[in-house]
């Protein structure tokens, strides 16, 4: 603490300084702007999909189901699957996975399993009527959760995205086509990332 009675005008100078000096150190100082990090597609699209089944999560956690045991629920609904393994490759789950997560539905009442009636080694699914009822209740969570992520999106700009996705999901699908070979002469620029 400073004595004011022992302070000269001569000091007053050299007293602000000091103090606006002490000032500027107590205030945090700003962090540095990272620079913009520039992502790949498989990154992006792998953080979308996060991004989407964590939304759809959080919608449908008060009816008790999460985004993945949604997308199985729906499935079983348009009768169109009928089996865990045919659910699997609907789904790109493996085997122990799907496993569990029809024993959990199944704990649930949602859904039940059966013995096929011509070849008792199959396992057909069914949804059970509690998992009839409960999904049309849980459909609008599930469009929330989507509006949500294309907010700002033009109807054209969807459109476009689904085109995209579905040409890549085609792209997936043609195992027979081997890949093209490098060519010596292409620039990193034009790599896919």
């Amino acid at each position: 603490m400073i004595d004011k009675r022992k302070v000269s005008r001569d000091d007053i100078p050299i007293l602000a300084r000091r103090d606006a000096k002490s000032r500027r150190a107590s205030r945090p100082v700003p962090a540095p702007a990272q620079p913009k990090e520039e992502l790949g597609v498989r990154t992006l699209i792998t953080r979308a999909r996060g991004s989407v089944l964590l939304s759809l999560d959080t919608e449908l956690e008060r009816y008790g189901v999460t985004g993945a045991q949604f997308e199985v629920l729906k499935n079983l609904f348009r009768n169109t699957i009928e089996t865990g393994a045919s659910l699997c490759r609907a789904l790109h789950y493996d085997t122990g996975s799907m496993t569990r997560m029809l024993d959990r539905l199944e704990e649930k009442g949602l859904v039940r399993r059966e013995r096929g009636a011509r070849d008792r080694r199959i396992v057909l699914l069914r949804l059970t009527d509690a998992g009839e009822r409960l999904l049309p209740r849980i459909r609008p969570a599930a469009r929330r959760a989507l509006r949500r992520h294309l907010a700002g999106f033009a109807p054209e700009e969807i459109e476009c995205l689904k085109d995209y996705l579905g040409r890549i999901i085609a792209n997936g699908r043609r195992q027979d086509v081997p890949a093209p070979a490098a060519s010596p002469g292409r620039s990193k620029g034009g790599a896919v990332r």
